[in-house]
């Protein structure tokens, strides 16, 4: 290629990994007994009914990326990866309507753990956070085992190829970052197992969430000793944010509370409030650093 050539865009190949990845958690499910029984109530045969329920949802995560790409045409990529967002609120809303997720991993956690008892919100989200941290932490951990080729198969957009090099030197923020994300999901998910199992089955899954949680804040350390100047000022901006964000909704929470409007908030939900935005504040300024470094195209 000469210099006066431009690269050909990336085909932005996100589409088929969001629908590999889909089938794979659609096949950890089994069908929701409501909505399978309302679907051959309609008439549709049971052996149908079962199948569609592990095809619509990934048929529906790639038809509202499609839809969010026409609709998000020519737009800012702000409002663009809003339209993204909202996309994906839909599909996940097929995906629990259509397959009870995940449906043996409680099982699994029983057998380790033993009975568990009835989740309350606090401890669905737990589980939200454990699920969310494990998949984004191998996500990013393939891009640092694999680099170019794992990031372009994770867009959804044409991308310039310049935006997609992951170099040698770059490669260790996503194992760190991977680690993090890792670690962070299995803390969570041991901390709603100790919540919820028996009070002497609690000791062991504590211990895995101490442990797994000071190795999560070991890799953020790690991070931030190796970032430059800009990517800690970035990372300062979001924990502020979020910080303000979070001391405002503990304050108003606080004023519901004083009026039987709101429950008592526990430290489980303290830490899922902080973490949640912390993020939502994070994830957008490290996207920032990382274009930044895209742009200035620091060697290897």
């Amino acid at each position: 290629m000469t210099q006066n050539q431009t690269p050909a865009p990336s085909r932005g190949y996100g589409l088929l990994t969001l629908g590999l990845l889909g089938a794979l958690v659609a096949a950890t499910g089994r069908p929701d007994e409501e909505t399978l029984s309302t679907v051959i109530a309609w008439g549709v045969p049971e052996t149908i009914a079962q199948a569609g329920m592990y095809v619509l949802p990934v048929v529906a995560i790639m038809l509202t990326i499609l839809i969010g790409r026409l609709i998000g045409r020519g737009r800012s990529t702000g409002i663009r990866w809003s339209i993204y967002a909202l996309c994906g609120a839909i599909a996940g809303f097929f995906f629990g309507l259509c397959l009870e997720l995940f449906a043996g991993v409680p099982d699994l956690v029983v057998l380790a753990a033993g009975p568990l008892a009835e989740p309350t919100t606090i401890d669905v989200l737990l589980w939200v956070l454990t699920g969310f941290s494990i998949f984004t932490g191998v996500m990013i951990g393939v891009i640092a085992m694999f680099g170019r080729p794992a990031v372009t198969a994770l867009q959804v957009e044409e991308t310039d190829p310049e935006c997609l090099e992951v170099r040698r030197a770059e490669r260790w923020m996503f194992g760190w970052s991977a680690i993090g994300m890792l670690t962070l999901g299995l803390a969570s998910g041991a901390l709603v197992v100790a919540r919820l199992a028996a009070e002497d089955a609690r000791v062991g899954a504590v211990a895995v969430a101490m442990i797994a949680g000071v190795v999560s804040a070991i890799a953020s350390y790690v991070l931030w000793r190796r970032f430059d100047e800009m990517q800690r000022r970035h990372v300062v901006d979001g924990y502020a944010v979020s910080a303000v964000i979070v001391t405002l909704g503990a304050f108003v929470w606080a004023g519901l509370e004083a009026l039987n409007m709101a429950p008592a908030l526990d430290s489980a939900g303290v830490f899922l409030a902080l973490i949640f935005v912390q993020l939502v504040a994070t994830t957008y300024v490290t996207s920032a650093v990382m274009g930044q470094m895209s742009m200035l195209g620091k060697p290897a």
